[in-house]
């Protein structure tokens, strides 16, 4: 089993901090959550509000919470790191253009030598998508093509589109293959559906108990087996707290990937933060050479 950590609402520094921080303790991924902006006021709610999966943190985007952009402050981490895996968890793509994201997406893994996972959603806050004068309604389809087209630039060479919600005449984003692994996430029916169709794998929405997210594993399996796939599905889960015995239970379930909620393990204010997450990383049985834990 590998573990990472999860944040979001934590200042670009601390973003570093952490990421420098985990790796020396022995984590394995760091994956920051994201909105561009705050509105003054929102009616919107969390898709996952009012379900059976619980979120550590609610997500929104109040004045009061400390917004960056995640790609930016990755790329930043990635010159204080040399090892650890740093994702978008998740970045809301429809908020930009596709290959604004391949642009960025490509820099950011060219930085951090191929240590870049693209995590994708689709986005909840209505206010934001008007703020940005970006299509709310169409959110999904363009998440579904933007997720392509992200892939094709990717892979090198001249692309275009006639057809679909991007359209352009052939452009080029690299001239050579970049790899990052495009990771989706949503918890209902349709965003497993798309997860298992267009991604590299998955990022859980919330934080389920183990019986939620042997629920969401096996929906997934089911969906990723309709697929023919020449590399396999990874899924992560964030995992409630940060026990021993807890993380046993999931072991013993059989999951390959957790990741924890950083300011559980890791407080931003204290001044012994980076003991404090050593020491929960010997706690945890986390090796040091990847932030792998033993079956």
């Amino acid at each position: 089993m590998r573990i990472g950590l999860s944040a979001y609402g934590l200042a670009a520094p601390d973003i570093i901090a952490l990421s420098r921080d985990a790796e020396a303790a022995g984590f394995d991924s760091v994956w920051i959550g994201e909105h561009v902006l705050a509105p003054q006021r929102y009616k919107s709610s969390h898709p996952q509000a009012a379900a059976a999966v619980r979120h550590h943190t609610t997500g929104h985007a109040h004045a009061s919470v400390r917004l960056v952009d995640p790609l930016s402050a990755l790329a930043a981490a990635g010159a204080v790191t040399h090892r650890i895996t740093l994702a978008t968890g998740v970045y809301v793509a429809p908020l930009r253009h596709p290959l604004q994201i391949a642009r960025s997406a490509c820099t950011v893994a060219e930085v951090t030598g191929n240590r870049l996972i693209l995590g994708l959603g689709a986005g909840w806050l209505v206010e934001e998508f008007a703020a940005l004068n970006a299509p709310f309604e169409a959110r999904f389809r363009c998440l579904r093509d933007g997720t392509g087209i992200i892939r094709e630039a990717l892979g090198g060479g001249w692309i275009s589109r006639t057809t679909g919600e991007y359209r352009f005449e052939p452009v080029q984003i690299t001239d050579s293959s970049t790899s990052v692994p495009l990771i989706l996430g949503g918890n209902s029916d349709r965003a497993l559906r798309r997860a298992a169709s267009l991604g590299d794998g998955w990022l859980s929405s919330g934080t389920p108990t183990l019986a939620e997210a042997v629920g969401l594993r096996d929906r997934l399996d089911s969906e990723t087996a309709r697929h023919d796939r020449s590399t396999p599905f990874r899924t992560w889960f964030r995992m409630p707290g940060a026990d021993t015995d807890e993380l046993r239970r999931w072991i013993d379930a059989g999951f390959d990937d957790i990741v924890i909620w950083a300011d559980v393990v890791w407080p931003s204010t204290d001044p012994h933060r980076s003991e404090i997450l050593a020491e929960h990383a010997r706690r945890l049985g986390i090796g040091m050479t990847g932030g792998s834990v033993s079956r």
